[in-house]
C-alpha cells in the first residue's frame, strides 16, 4: 500500500486502473482505529490501495469535499466513482469498508 505524500502521487495513483484511497489525519482516534482495518484489506491487494494525510494535503480534502475522516475513495481510471464517508463520531468499520468494496465494483476485489 502506498502513501502518498504528493499531488504528483495522487495523480500516479489514479491514473489508471481502481483505487482505493484512504483519507485520514493523524489527530483522529477514529482514523486510528481504523487503520489497521484498511492496511489488512490492502494487504491481500496491496496495488489497489493507498492512503493520504490530510494534514499532508489539505487541498485534497477540499477537492473531494471531505468533511469527515476517515473516507475512503474508489477511482477508476482517474475518476472518482464511489465514496465510503466517515460517520462523526463513530469512524468506519470492517463491515462497512468489506461492502463498499464489493459494491464499487473493483474486478476481483476482496477487503
Amino acid at each position: 500500500m502506498k502513501n502518498i505524500r504528493t499531488k504528483a502521487d495522487f495523480d500516479s495513483e489514479i491514473g489508471g486502473g481502481e483505487r482505493f484511497i484512504l483519507f485520514y489525519s493523524a489527530w483522529c482516534p477514529f482514523c486510528s482505529s481504523f487503520l489497521p482495518v484498511f492496511e489488512k484489506a490492502a494487504a491481500a491487494n496491496p496495488a489497489v490501495f493507498a492512503q493520504v494525510s490530510i494534514d499532508d494535503l489539505p487541498a485534497l480534502e477540499d477537492s473531494f469535499g471531505i468533511e469527515v475522516v476517515p473516507t475512503v475513495l474508489f477511482f477508476k481510471d482517474k475518476s472518482l466513482k464511489n465514496r465510503l464517508d466517515g460517520v462523526l463520531g463513530l469512524g468506519l468499520n470492517a463491515e462497512k469498508l468489506g461492502a463498499f468494496v464489493k459494491t464499487s465494483g473493483a474486478a476481483g476485489k476482496k477487503p
